[in-house]
């Protein structure tokens, strides 16, 4: 068993990140396991990171099973990251993302983890954080032990699970609930949770990546010197973060088959003021539809976000 061979999808998705990729690809290239593919999927990066990575794989990926993608146009992270669920095939799928470093040692340490613990849903690691010069930081990430120590009740609400730049997720999870319906979700709020449905989560107490702090698509802009429209869509887009997070996790409990009404319940109330707090930015026009359907929320969300325009 503990030489046995399973197939691994290593899968990096880009975008914006020309001035980290070559580390990215050089690390994910070489990895001391026998990884079936290697697949690199830019989304429609406005800068150079398609043709970087394009180098990039040039340079290191002779005699590897690599693919190099780029998207017709920007999908955005979750259809993303769907497409790509759809177009690879291996049994672990092992993720990074473009500004990262992974160790050589990372699959083949993930993998004996995989089959040790009876291949669990998720897998996810320490990391070795950095900066965007690649020196190391003293700042140091939370990692999934949070996420594994967090009962289903307290995983519901909670705002992290794992870094997501640090899983490996395996097929059948992904297949016995699907496509993550929700685009405004992160990847990592969603597997964390799903596998924690399934009690299925392993942490490895080892970095096994360098994990670039203060970059990428997750980390939120400083607010000095940012206008006030520039705040208003920063806030709009934490509103269907954390809504599409919540709205996603319902979805996830009704699919496990599991009954937890308590945990719905709270869910569903969340969801409903994120919604009229969406609409209060986005589709005021729907908030008619809030005051008469949902007064409760209505009221609890405007005041919310109209004492928040207020002191801008």
């Amino acid at each position: 068993m503990d030489n046995e061979i399973i197939s691994v999808t290593f899968l990096v998705l880009c975008y914006k990140q020309q001035d980290f990729i070559d580390d990215c690809v050089k690390g994910a290239l070489a990895q001391d396991y026998p990884v079936s593919e290697f697949v690199f999927s830019d989304d429609a990066s406005p800068d150079d990171s398609y043709e970087k990575l394009c180098l990039a794989v040039e340079r290191y990926g002779q005699g590897r099973p690599v693919t190099v993608r780029k998207n017709a146009e920007n999908m955005g992270l979750i259809p993303h990251f769907n497409l790509m669920m759809a177009k690879t095939t291996g049994e672990l799928i092992v993720l990074a993302a473009g500004d990262d470093i992974s160790f050589p040692e990372r699959v083949s340490t993930l993998v004996a983890r995989y089959l040790a613990a009876g291949r669990p849903s998720l897998l996810c690691s320490d990391v070795a954080p950095i900066d965007d010069a690649g020196r190391a930081t003293s700042y140091q990430p939370p990692g999934g032990e949070m996420c594994a120590m967090l009962n289903i009740r307290e995983a519901a609400e909670s705002k992290f699970m794992y870094l997501g730049a640090s899983g490996a997720l395996s097929r059948a999870s992904w297949l016995r609930y699907g496509d993550i319906f929700y685009p405004f979700a992160y990847e990592d709020l969603v597997l964390g949770f799903r596998a924690l449905l399934d009690n299925s989560l392993e942490f490895i107490d080892q970095p096994l990546l360098y994990y670039r702090v203060g970059v990428g698509i997750s980390t939120l802009s400083e607010q000095v010197g940012v206008d006030r429209d520039e705040l208003i869509a920063g806030r709009l887009k934490e509103i269907r973060l954390r809504h599409d997070v919540l709205a996603q996790r319902m979805r996830d409990i009704q699919q496990s088959g599991q009954r937890l009404p308590t945990i719905i319940k709270v869910l569903n109330k969340r969801v409903a003021r994120l919604a009229v707090r969406v609409n209060f930015y986005s589709a005021r026009w729907r908030l008619l539809f809030d005051f008469f359907w949902r007064p409760a929320a209505f009221w609890s969300g405007v005041k919310r976000e109209a004492r928040y325009l207020r002191d801008l």
